[in-house]
C-alpha cells in the first residue's frame, strides 16, 4: 500500500551521518561514503535520504564550514529547514542535505533539528546509517528502526582525526558502536578483527570498496585535456592524497631508476609531507606534482598513465584501509604496482606486488614490458565484479535480513 506521502509499506528513509560534506563532494573530493550514498538512492527500497554533513570541530573549521556549506552553497530546491546556523535543502529527488555548525554549541540542538526535519518530511521506517565515529550521542535518538555503521579505516590511527578528537575518545566511541550497532560493515578484513577485539562477535561484515565502471570508461571524459598532455615519455602515475602513509623515499628511488619516464603524482599533499617532498625531490626533474584532480577529470589522467602505482607504507592505519585506487586503476585497464598493503590480495595475480625498492622498480619494468590489450581488457572485466552496485546490494541483503524486507 502507498500513503499520501508516496510511502509503500516496505520502503525506508535513511539518515546518513557523513565523513565529508556535500560541498566537498560537489567540488571533486570523492570517497566510499559518496559512492555508497549515490548508489543507495537508486535502490527501490529507499524512499529518501537525509545526508548530514560532517559536523565541524573548532571555530576555525566552523567558520569555513558555515561559509561553504550554509551561506554560499547553491540550493537547488526549496529549503526544508533553515535558521542562522543550520540549513536543510533538497539536493535531488531522494537526497536532502542537512548542514549545521550547532556542533560548536550544542549537540542537543542538532537532535532537535533532525527531529523537526523528520516531522516536516514525515520520515518513516528510519535507518540511521553513519560513517562518523566522532559523533555517537545520536544513537537511539533518531527514531531509527536500525543503526548501521560503515567503518572506513580505523580513525584511532589517523593523524588528522586524532588531532580533532583524542584517541581515547575515539576508542570509547568505537566501543559504543560495537555494542549498539545492529549492523557493522567494514572496508577491510583487519577491521573485522578490530571489532572482535572490542567484543563484537556477530553482524560484522567485510564489504570492500568498489568502482563506478561507467565513469572510468566514459570516452568523453577520457578525451578531455590534462596537465600531463605535454609529456611524451611513459608515465608512472599515482592518484590520491599524499600524507604520512605515502612512501616518499620509495618514490625517490623510482624516479632515479626510471629517469626516462615521468613520475606523475596527482592529488593534494599534506603540509608535513610537502616539506619532506620539497627536500627529497630536489634535482629529480622527472617528478611532476599536479595538485588535486577533481573526480570528474580522473579518468582522463588515468588514460595518460602507462602504469599505476600504490607506494604506501604498511602502517597500523594502512592495515585498516582498502585503497580505492586499486579498483580505479583496474577499471581503466592499467597495470598496477603496489607495496603489500591490505586490499591487494583481492586481485591476486592481476597486480604486481613488491616489498622493497628494488622489487618495486623491477615490477614497474615488468608491468610496462608485459602489458597488452588483452591484459587490459582482463583487468576491466575483473573491475566489473567490484561495482558500487554490487557492494550496495551486499549491504541491502544484510539490512533486509535484519528488517525482514520482502
Amino acid at each position: 500500500m502507498t500513503d499520501q506521502f508516496g510511502y509503500e509499506d516496505n520502503k525506508y528513509d535513511v539518515i546518513m551521518f557523513n565523513m565529508s560534506s556535500m560541498y566537498d563532494w560537489d567540488h571533486g573530493i570523492v570517497n566510499r561514503n559518496y559512492n555508497i550514498l549515490n548508489t543507495l538512492q537508486k535502490e527501490d527500497k529507499i524512499h529518501r535520504i537525509i545526508s548530514v554533513d560532517f559536523f565541524p570541530i573548532g571555530w576555525k573549521k566552523g567558520v569555513k564550514h558555515y561559509f561553504q556549506n550554509i551561506l554560499w552553497e547553491v540550493k537547488s530546491a526549496e529549503m526544508v529547514y533553515g535558521d542562522l546556523t543550520s540549513a536543510c535543502y533538497q539536493k535531488s529527488e531522494k537526497i536532502y542535505v542537512y548542514s549545521s555548525i550547532d556542533s560548536l554549541f550544542s549537540m542537543k540542538q542538532i537532535s532537535k533539528e533532525l527531529k523537526r526535519i523528520e516531522k516536516v518530511l514525515n520520515l518513516k521506517n528510519i535507518i540511521f546509517w553513519s560513517y562518523n565515529p566522532m559523533f555517537v550521542d545520536f544513537i537511539g535518538k533518531l527514531n531509527e528502526k536500525l543503526f548501521v555503521f560503515d567503518t572506513v579505516d580505523n580513525w584511532t590511527h589517523h593523524d588528522q582525526y586524532t588531532k580533532m578528537v583524542s584517541k581515547k575518545k575515539l576508542t570509547k566511541n568505537y566501543e559504543k558502536i560495537a555494542k549498539t550497532a545492529d549492523l557493522v560493515f567494514t572496508v577491510s578484513k583487519d577491521l573485522e578483527g578490530f571489532y572482535k577485539d572490542l567484543g563484537r562477535e556477530k553482524d560484522t561484515f567485510w564489504v570492500p570498496n568498489g568502482v563506478d565502471i561507467d565513469h572510468y570508461n566514459d570516452q568523453t571524459i577520457i578525451d578531455g585535456k590534462t596537465s600531463l598532455d605535454r609529456y611524451t615519455q611513459p608515465i608512472i602515475g599515482y592518484m590520491g592524497t599524499m600524507e604520512t602513509r605515502f612512501d616518499i623515499d620509495l618514490v625517490v628511488e623510482v624516479a632515479k631508476k626510471h629517469p626516462d619516464k615521468i613520475i606523475a603524482l596527482c592529488g593534494p599533499v599534506w603540509k608535513e609531507t610537502e616539506k619532506e617532498m620539497h627536500y627529497k625531490f630536489k634535482g629529480l626533474e622527472n617528478i611532476v606534482l599536479t595538485g588535486r584532480i577533481p573526480y570528474k577529470e580522473a579518468p582522463a589522467y588515468f588514460s595518460r598513465f602507462n602504469v599505476g602505482i600504490v607506494p604506501h607504507k604498511v602502517t597500523d592505519f594502512a592495515k585498516s584501509m582498502n585503497p580505492m585506487k586499486f579498483y580505479e586503476y583496474m577499471a581503466t585497464g592499467l597495470p598496477i604496482v603496489t607495496t603489500p598493503v591490505p586490499g591487494s590480495e583481492i586481485f591476486e595475480n592481476k597486480i604486481y606486488q613488491a616489498e622493497n625498492a628494488d622489487g618495486f622498480n623491477q615490477a614497474i619494468t615488468d608491468a610496462l614490458l608485459e602489458d597488452s590489450e588483452e591484459l587490459r581488457q582482463a583487468r576491466i572485466t575483473e573491475a566489473k565484479r567490484h561495482s558500487w552496485h554490487a557492494r550496495v546490494d551486499e549491504m541491502i541483503d544484510q539490512i533486509s535480513l535484519k528488517l525482514d524486507w520482502k
